[in-house]
């Protein structure tokens, strides 16, 4: 992908270059029409002078083309998925029902009641939503939908927010503030100062806020200075249109939170990982294909796949020793000195099939001097 986006920016740079190399030969034959239009006997340079603009123009328009059909060329390369060589049908096996809960939710996040209706019609096993669930969901979206639509109500969801002020606290969610902050800031755009400095004073929670939230009030106290001119400020970027999908979403998730769902929709992480992941898996799996080797790793990939931080909900341990990734299966283990690797490491070196293991059945930590037997390493909970 980052190929392509530096073969994107250089076919950019390119177009650009003889865009312009082709404007100054036709302002230059212009200007040749012109002479000669006032004195007939430049008729004949402009002529050569039209004639080498047109062959100059053709050729960097052919080349122009080449590049862009090789570029396509590179897209449709990058982009060619053998899907079938990834798939894997076991990968569903008995987890129809979890499968369409998934479905079923995500319908429900995204307002989407009358698909979950039908869904859930389709697939009966699911009615054990019960209807006050929602009911819930219709609330979210109904709060939602006014945070992100003109002209931006924030009275509801900062009712609903203040109601729920414990639940949310306890779960560590701002959310009270930052619908406190995007009403402030709305006021300030719309140049109530007065109004604004107000409403700070009252909601803004200054005699109980951590250190982190008084330096982000006071910050937020430097806008009057900018007041009349806010989108060419050092504070733009408070005032981005993007701000209420941000809120909006921010809301969401809180009300998920305190309904016990994951903040963000399983099924659209599921499938934003998935596709991060596809053109990895599909190259790594040709490779094995052709050498004729199979991967026999039961639920691991062959490869790992970088994911963002927001896309990773578990802590990973990798093995020192043998560098492989700690599983259910394979847990990581704690010796006695402290140190960790992985179960399997640990019954090899316990077998003495590693330098350092004795015939006691105690071996040496491969990190310190310190001897240990498998028998003393515990298993570490992260």
């Amino acid at each position: 992908m980052d190929s392509l986006v530096r073969d994107c920016e250089k076919l950019s740079k390119h177009q650009a270059a003889a865009t312009n190399k082709a404007l100054s030969a036709i302002e230059a034959t212009i200007r040749a029409l012109e002479a000669a239009q006032a004195d007939g006997t430049k008729l004949s340079k402009a002529h050569s002078q039209s004639k080498q603009t047109q062959d100059a123009t053709t050729e960097q328009l052919k080349e122009l083309g080449a590049n862009i059909a090789k570029y396509g060329k590179h897209v449709e390369r990058t982009f060619k998925l053998d899907l079938g060589v990834i798939a894997e049908s076991r990968a569903f096996e008995n987890k129809a029902r979890e499968l369409g809960q998934a479905i079923q939710l995500h319908f429900l996040r995204s307002g989407e009641f009358g698909l979950a209706r039908s869904f859930t019609a389709e697939d009966l096993s699911l009615l054990d939503m019960d209807e006050t669930a929602w009911e819930r969901f219709e609330a979210m979206n109904a709060l939602v939908e006014q945070i992100r639509q003109p002209p931006h109500r924030l009275e509801p969801a900062l009712e609903w927010a203040q109601q729920n002020r414990d639940g949310l606290e306890g779960l560590g969610l701002g959310v009270e503030f930052a619908l406190h902050r995007l009403r402030f800031l709305q006021l300030v755009e719309a140049g109530a100062s007065a109004e604004a400095l107000g409403y700070a004073r009252r909601w803004f929670p200054l005699s109980h806020t951590s250190s982190e939230r008084l330096d982000e009030i006071t910050h937020l106290m430097g806008v009057f200075m900018y007041s009349r001119r806010l989108h060419s400020s050092p504070y733009a970027g408070l005032f981005a249109e993007g701000r209420w999908a941000e809120g909006a979403h921010e809301v969401a998730a809180a009300f998920c939170a305190l309904q016990g769902f994951a903040a963000a929709s399983p099924l659209a992480v599921s499938v934003a990982a998935g596709a991060r992941a596809l053109a990895v898996v599909s190259k790594v799996s040709s490779i094995l294909r052709d050498r004729r080797v199979e991967w026999s790793q039961q639920d691991e990939l062959a490869v790992e796949v970088a994911l963002p931080d927001t896309m990773r909900f578990h802590s990973v341990f990798a093995c020192p020793v043998s560098k492989e990734q700690a599983s259910k299966d394979n847990p990581p283990m704690a010796l006695p000195c402290g140190h960790v690797i992985c179960k399997a490491s640990l019954d090899k070196l316990a077998r003495g099939v590693r330098p350092g293991a004795v015939a006691s059945g105690r071996f040496k930590c491969p990190y310190c001097p310190g001897m240990a037997t498998a028998g003393e390493a515990e298993r570490v909970y992260f």
